[in-house]
């Protein structure tokens, strides 16, 4: 009976781990289940090992406390052949290995956060709490920690959709998305990059749209959402109208392209290309 209690609790005790800790969080959700089983475990093992140190280490102090627990558990039966198991210890052990898979995710993805932010984000974070304008001051400094576990996850399942995506949210930048039947959109994508995220869903908010011409492929815009939200803003009977009313998703299975936008890039090709085309023409034949 112990020893398939210190075998369940060790893979519990892993699994919840790895399911916490940012690190390997998003790279277990496109694992199989039999490799998914072999991390949990071997993780389980490494907390079991480092309960058992803290636990015998710490025996004597709490020799107390585990004297009281033997007089309660006398009537379980946690024997091995004639040796008589110190039941109480292992029970500790137990609980410690269960306890640090369920702290131990949450504490390292916070060491992380304060490695990986910058540290002159950290000062204006804290000016801006004193201050009392910060009111998201731990989440903001836990969000870095989750933008780095989701970039590394993304570089080591090489996801090339989804690094373009977080490309996008870290500069702030619009993009591109051409769908399979030629429309077009451009807009800032509004929800999370989860490379684990079986849904493979995007959310974007349209700045404009349009389509791609059968030819040449070039790109007709016929729709501006940022004129219709000045409209919205400025008419007080669509007031109600916040541009998030204007989200839309579609799957990634629809996209056939996606790129980074740069609206005064393209402005700027475009003025170059016709430019060039009409210096073609006027050449003589």
């Amino acid at each position: 009976m112990l020893k398939a209690a210190l075998a369940f609790v060790s893979l519990l005790a892993g699994y919840v781990f790895i399911s916490t800790w940012l690190a390997t969080k998003y790279l277990i959700k496109r694992e199989d289940s039999q490799k998914l089983y072999i991390r949990a475990a071997f993780w389980g093992l490494w907390l079991f090992l480092l309960a058992l140190a803290f636990s015998f280490h710490h025996k004597d102090l709490i020799q107390s406390e585990l004297g009281f627990l033997s007089a309660t558990i006398e009537s379980v039966p946690f024997e091995a052949k004639t040796e008589k198991i110190d039941s109480a210890f292992w029970i500790l052990v137990l609980t410690v290995t269960l306890l640090i898979g369920l702290a131990g995710g949450y504490a390292l993805n916070w060491i992380t956060a304060f490695i990986v932010i910058p540290k002159k984000e950290l000062l204006r974070l804290s000016i801006n709490l004193v201050k009392g304008r910060q009111h998201h001051f731990l989440s903001d400094i836990y969000g870095h920690a989750t933008r780095n576990a989701v970039k590394k996850a993304i570089l080591v399942m090489n996801a090339d959709l989804e690094l373009i995506l977080l490309r996008a949210m870290e500069e702030n930048m619009p993009v591109s998305v051409t769908l399979g039947h030629g429309k077009v959109y451009v807009g800032l994508i509004t929800g999370s990059i989860d490379p684990g995220d079986k849904r493979d869903m995007l959310r974007l908010l349209p700045l404009v749209s349009g389509y791609r011409k059968s030819e040449g492929l070039k790109i007709t815009f016929t729709t501006s959402y940022i004129s219709l939200y000045e409209i919205c803003a400025n008419d007080t009977a669509l007031s109600h109208l916040d541009p998030g009313k204007f989200e839309i998703i579609f799957p990634y299975s629809e996209i056939k392209s996606i790129n980074l936008f740069d609206i005064n890039a393209y402005n700027a090709f475009q003025k170059t290309y016709n430019q060039s085309i009409l210096q073609e023409t006027d050449k003589p034949q």
